[in-house]
């Protein structure tokens, strides 16, 4: 295998010159720079990338912890942090942690023993301080849709409160007053936050909340399936339904396709985090949508902005949340069911 001394001996130098070139820690004349360079490729040197990251203490890589890959909302998130941080010379270890905390404790373990510059973290810890949070408080970190408790981070969030609150508000200007709510896990911050969005909308509107409509689901579509089930076997079920994300939304439209219940003539229906396809089905659905693409790429600006210390104090960006508005929901009828007029 062929070693830095061997550019040496090519070009008639010491290693410590070659190492200069290489790692651009000190003046090297032109000509001479040249004439390694010149030998670095002749040799097909490759240059080792461990001893190198010894010497800068940079490794140019950054880890990225997401909870769920299969999920559209964070592939986009991944894609925009990577797009950002690509041009910058960074490479990217990706993680899933399948919303395990277990196996996020692993990663981060292992990410940190890679040296990684930089970690952008999607959080799947659901209750009291992560166990390796005097570690990550050593690295440059970002925090992205969920918060990390204890930690004093960057932040690229969405606004969860505000969303869900527009999602409920437009029911009830639809009629709507038993509205059924598939929430996500109360110990994530997201789904804390768009369920305390819910319940804000039914304070402000004056109306009484059903706590028997409420379910806890995980984020995930068999969750959003049995928990649908479970809402609409009631004896008194709801004529809307908001679920907290898409993945949950996806086992929902499963279960009420099994129900024999058309959306929205039988039930209005409205999502959180929009999917491409949403709107091709039949009917569109309604939707609370917060640019992921954008939120990765900010994610991955502000990334950077730490491990270079261009920045100090943690900075928060929110995300505002939009609500498209498409068929799935309409009016409620004086009889109980819907009518068109959504």
């Amino acid at each position: 295998m062929l070693t830095i001394k061997d550019v040496a001996k090519r070009v008639g130098v010491s290693t410590a010159t070659v190492s200069h070139v290489i790692n651009k820690t000190r003046f090297v004349s032109e000509g001479l720079k040249q004439k390694i360079l010149q030998a670095i490729q002749e040799l097909n040197y490759q240059p080792n990338a461990i001893a190198r990251s010894l010497v800068k203490r940079k490794t140019h890589t950054i880890g990225i912890i997401i909870s769920d890959i299969m999920n559209p909302f964070y592939t986009a998130i991944v894609r925009g942090i990577e797009d950002v941080t690509y041009k910058s010379g960074y490479n990217v270890m990706l993680c899933n942690t399948d919303e395990d905390p277990e196996k996020e404790r692993l990663y981060v373990q292992v990410l940190l023993e890679k040296r990684i510059d930089g970690l952008a973290i999607s959080t799947a810890f659901r209750d009291g301080i992560h166990p390796l949070l005097p570690q990550l408080k050593m690295i440059p970190l970002v925090n992205i849709v969920r918060k990390m408790k204890g930690l004093s981070a960057d932040a690229v969030m969405g606004d969860n409160i505000g969303g869900a609150y527009k999602a409920i508000e437009h029911l009830i200007k639809l009629g709507h007053r038993r509205i059924g709510i598939i929430s996500g896990p109360s110990g994530l911050s997201s789904g804390a936050e768009r369920l305390k969005g819910c319940k804000e909308a039914f304070e402000d509107h004056r109306l009484t909340i059903d706590h028997g409509l409420i379910k806890f689901g995980d984020f995930k579509k068999e969750s959003g399936y049995h928990l649908t089930k479970e809402i609409f076997l009631r004896s008194n079920p709801p004529t809307a339904i908001f679920v907290t994300n898409n993945q949950m939304t996806i086992g929902a439209l499963s279960a009420l396709k099994e129900l024999k219940m058309r959306i929205p003539e039988d039930i209005s229906l409205i999502s959180f985090d929009d999917m491409e396809w949403y709107s091709f089905l039949n009917p569109p659905i309604t939707t609370v949508e917060h640019s992921p693409y954008l939120m990765g790429k900010k994610a991955g600006e502000m990334l950077l902005q730490r491990i270079s210390k261009k920045r100090k104090k943690p900075k928060k960006l929110l995300f505002q949340s939009t609500l498209i508005i498409r068929k799935s929901t309409s009016s409620i009828s004086r009889g109980g069911g819907t009518e068109e007029g959504g």
